[in-house]
Order: C-alpha cells, then sequence, then structure tokens
C-alpha cells in the first residue's frame, strides 16, 4: 500500500484544519477573482493565452517550476514533479463559454462567488495552484527536496470545445498514478462515470421549387421532419435508474433560403449521449438504415468510466460522507479512460450554475475541498503536516 500511516494516527483537529485553511481558501478566492477577469472564451483567444501566462508568472513567481505549452494554439500549463512522474495529478481548464462583459467581473456575496468559470472551471485552477504552493512551501520548511511531493497540476485552454489539443494532448505525455478531474461532481458526490458524446448530422435532400408551385418540388425540411421523428423513436421508452441510458437532443436545424422556394437541402444536428450498455456502431447503422437522409457522424468521443483504485479508496475513507456516483455530461476526464489513467472527476459546489448568468461556485465547499485534498496529498507523500 502506498499510504505510509493509518487514518487514525493521520488524523488532525477540525479546529486546526480550519485554523490552516483560512488564509489558503482566501488566496484561492482572491486567486479565482483574478482567473475570473480574464474573458477566456473560444471567440478571445487572445484571452485565453493572457490566462496561462498569468498563472505561468504565478508559478514562477512562487520558484515553483512549470512549463507553458502550446498545441495547435492552445495553452496548458503544466507543473510536474521532476521526472514527470505524479502520483496524484490535479487537471482543471481556464477556457469558459460565451457571457456578456459584466460576468467577468467577479462578486462575492452570501458565501458565493460569482462569474464566468467561477465553478467550470476557474476556482479548480486557483485551488490546484494554490495547493501545490503551499504543499511545496510545507516540505521545504521541513528541509524536503521538492522532489518528495507527488502532487502535480495540469491546466488547459480548450475543455469547452473537446479537449483535443489541452487534456488529451497531454495526458498523452503525462505519467500519474491517478488523476482528479476537479470539473464537476460536488464535495459530497465524487462522479466515477461519465456518458459517452456521438454527434450525428443528417441530411435530407428534395427538390428545388417556385413556393407557388410545391407539386413540382420535393421539399427537404418535411422529410428531415420525418427522419427526425424516426430517430426519435431509438431514445422512446428508456427507462433506468437515474437516467442513465442513452438521451437524443435536436440542437441545430438548417435549412431553406428564401421564403418562396421549396428547399432542396436540411441539416440537423443531433446530440447522443450513450453509456456503457449501447453499441455505438449498431445504433449508427440502424439510424441510417431507417431514414432517407444521410447520416454522418460528426464527433464520437468515449465514456469515462472509473477503474478500482486503491488511491479512490484512501479519498472516501478521508472525505467522510462523501459518495460516487454518475453524471450526464461529458468532460476531459474521457480522456483518461483513453490514455488508462486511473482517475474520478470531483468538485466543488456550484449548485449546477454552470453557464448560466448566476454561475457561482460555493465559498464553504471550496475550504473542505481543500482540506481533504491537502490531507490527501499529505498521505500520497508519506509526511504529516
Amino acid at each position: 500500500m502506498f499510504f505510509s500511516a493509518s487514518p487514525d494516527t493521520r488524523r488532525i483537529p477540525i479546529e486546526t484544519l480550519a485554523e490552516k485553511s483560512t488564509a489558503a481558501l482566501q488566496e484561492i478566492v482572491d486567486l479565482t477573482k483574478d482567473l475570473i477577469r480574464f474573458k477566456s472564451t473560444h471567440g478571445r483567444q487572445e484571452e485565453i493565452q493572457k490566462c496561462a501566462r498569468f498563472i505561468e508568472a504565478w508559478f514562477v513567481g512562487h520558484h515553483i517550476p512549470c512549463t507553458l505549452v502550446h498545441n495547435h494554439g492552445v495553452p496548458s500549463v503544466r507543473s510536474l514533479p521532476a521526472g514527470g512522474r505524479a502520483a496524484l495529478l490535479l487537471m482543471s481548464h481556464i477556457d469558459v463559454v460565451d457571457a456578456t462583459d459584466p460576468l467577468f467581473e467577479p462578486v462575492e456575496k452570501d458565501g458565493r462567488l460569482y462569474g464566468r468559470g467561477a465553478i467550470d472551471d476557474k476556482y479548480a485552477a486557483a485551488l490546484s495552484m494554490v495547493l501545490l504552493k503551499n504543499r511545496l512551501t510545507a516540505g521545504r520548511r521541513r528541509g524536503l527536496n521538492d522532489e518528495t511531493l507527488p502532487l502535480g497540476v495540469l491546466i488547459t485552454g480548450d475543455e469547452e470545445v473537446g479537449g483535443i489539443h489541452g487534456a488529451r494532448s497531454a495526458l498523452d505525455e503525462i505519467v500519474c498514478d491517478f488523476c482528479i478531474a476537479l470539473d464537476g461532481g460536488g464535495v459530497d458526490k465524487i462522479v466515477i462515470k461519465e456518458k459517452g458524446i456521438l454527434r450525428l448530422k443528417v441530411v435530407a435532400t428534395g427538390k428545388t421549387a417556385h413556393g407557388a408551385r410545391p407539386w413540382l418540388g420535393e421539399n427537404a425540411i418535411e422529410k428531415l421532419i420525418d427522419d427526425c421523428r424516426i430517430i426519435k423513436c431509438f431514445f422512446d421508452d428508456l427507462e433506468a435508474p437515474e437516467h442513465w441510458h442513452r438521451t437524443m437532443n435536436l440542437s441545430v436545424i438548417q435549412a431553406g433560403g428564401s421564403v418562396n422556394q421549396v428547399p432542396d437541402q436540411a441539416e440537423a444536428i443531433f446530440d447522443i449521449r450513450y453509456t456503457e450498455n449501447d453499441d455505438v456502431d449498431d445504433l449508427v447503422q440502424r439510424i441510417q438504415a431507417a431514414v432517407s437522409g444521410t447520416v454522418i457522424v460528426k464527433e464520437r468521443e468515449p465514456l469515462f468510466i472509473s477503474p478500482p483504485s486503491p488511491y479512490l479508496d484512501r479519498l472516501l475513507a478521508l472525505a467522510k460522507g462523501t459518495r460516487t456516483g454518475i453524471a450526464h455530461g461529458a468532460s476531459d476526464a474521457r480522456f483518461l479512460s483513453q490514455f488508462n489513467i486511473p482517475g474520478i472527476v470531483w468538485g466543488a459546489d456550484g449548485n449546477n450554475s454552470q453557464h448560466s448568468t448566476d454561475e457561482h461556485v460555493d465559498i464553504r465547499s471550496l475550504a473542505r475541498l481543500y482540506d481533504i485534498l491537502d490531507r490527501f496529498t499529505s498521505d500520497i507523500q508519506g509526511i504529516s503536516k
């Protein structure tokens, strides 16, 4: 077993934890505010770059080795133990979805921190940075070499658009024993399964004609509507606990160019989420056989399923009252499965406010998350605080 002490001998009084975490919590909140002010949407690539350089400068300013890497223009900041292997890797991202300018000015109110990226996912970057700094500082004060700290941090810049050039590229090069994607769940819920993603485009074709003589044409929109009804049947009458079954959302339709013309082409995009119980290839084939239009696979991303791990067992022992669960969304954690890296999705509480106009993170949950991760890192490192 990699842990060097039992839970009883490593237990720290709650009041001591609270005292030690107060300064850390304030630093995390302040740093999250700094990160929120960067309007790091994918329509503002320069802001993503500025945010990544800010993080790099923060690490350098605290004498923490790090590397700023660009892959196809996407920045990722990595801080890894000497030798490049991390027993524990904390993964987060700084890119956010679009928002009006006022949402990039953080507001702290009633125990919550509001702003774009507050819960998705800039608090996580800030927490990772502060935890790494504090663990290194504690070790240095004890005269320990930085190499004794097995903690690594990965902060990427393209999770909201697929994570291909951020997390997927980085995880292909990083060796770690356990990864926590701080991008979901809640303090009381560790996510061990996320659905996979399948995005289909269906293209219906017809014959154009003047809108006054529709009998001379073949309306592609009407054909597409018929296909949509057929596709919906593949998702009707599915029942499973917590809706753990495949789902479909008809999200985009494009058709028609003129009000007085019979359209000869219509397209629809279907956002499908699937589970380990689905044969995706068979599903696509059956849909294609049933509809008159052409089915095109636009995107296909794997499931995330966390394998058994002694790291997860120990984390659950430390996080009293925390349970494991599932999530219907997807995150960069799916790349952990791709590279056979054990891991989980976990994080602070945000009341499902991601991407909303009142996006926020619960500050008390930040404190608890930090305390648990601090103890967890200490266990792995094998030293007392």
